[in-house]
């Protein structure tokens, strides 16, 4: 007679976590589709109910993926700015924004939440515009810290700046977790050269312009 299975006992938020955990990794090997609740219990080694019972439906499972992603990202991102603020050549914060939403398959699941008129994109919007906000303030308050002119004017256009700036990485980010895979074969770019070198120049291209802007 087979020996029953030792039942694991974990805490709520050692279950949401790991459930998580195994949505993020399924995301990232098989996109959107993969993030079916049978498939993530499986993976996750977890009964479907339990899945159901943490977030209520595939849908939830979803925002849930979203909203985490924006406070890690934020978490990366205000980081980078404690440890050492960005300036001139410093390509960092571009590269964690294109990991997170490009290369673990965020951006394609925003896409096709938003494609399918699920409700999680909706509920995600605020956590957004939450990390976009402070992202711009960050941003804005290190440019303005290297002009002599400290006036409102200057920092209205700093702020202008910092957003046009942060929409042009953001939208890049978000075309290359689509298609950039698929664009960078047809163009005839290597791995290394989309993943790393287009990003490094991607990222001093910004730097350029944003140095340009605050010599105007």
């Amino acid at each position: 007679m087979k020996e029953a299975k030792k039942r694991v006992r974990r805490t709520p938020e050692e279950a949401r976590a790991l459930i998580l955990e195994a949505a993020a990794a399924r995301l990232q090997s098989e996109g959107p589709e993969g993030l079916q609740v049978k498939e993530v219990a499986a993976v996750a080694g977890v009964a479907h109910s339990t899945v159901l019972h943490h977030f209520g439906s595939a849908e939830g499972l979803r925002a849930a993926l979203i909203a985490g992603m924006g406070n890690r990202l934020l978490e990366d991102i205000l980081e980078v700015f404690k440890t050492r603020p960005v300036g001139k050549g410093d390509t960092e914060i571009l590269f964690r924004v294109f990991e997170t939403l490009s290369d673990k398959g965020h951006a394609r699941l925003l896409a096709w939440m938003m494609l399918k008129g699920d409700q999680g994109a909706a509920s995600g919007d605020s956590q957004m515009q939450h990390l976009f906000h402070q992202l711009i303030e960050e941003v804005s308050a290190v440019a303005i810290m290297e002009q002599e002119d400290q006036s409102e004017r200057s920092w209205r256009k700093a702020r202008q700046h910092a957003r046009f700036t942060t929409m042009l990485a953001a939208v890049a980010a978000v075309g290359d977790g689509i298609a950039g895979s698929f664009l960078a074969r047809q163009i005839g770019l290597s791995d290394s050269e989309a993943r790393g070198e287009f990003r490094e120049w991607f990222g001093q291209l910004l730097n350029s312009e944003a140095d340009a802007e605050i010599c105007r």
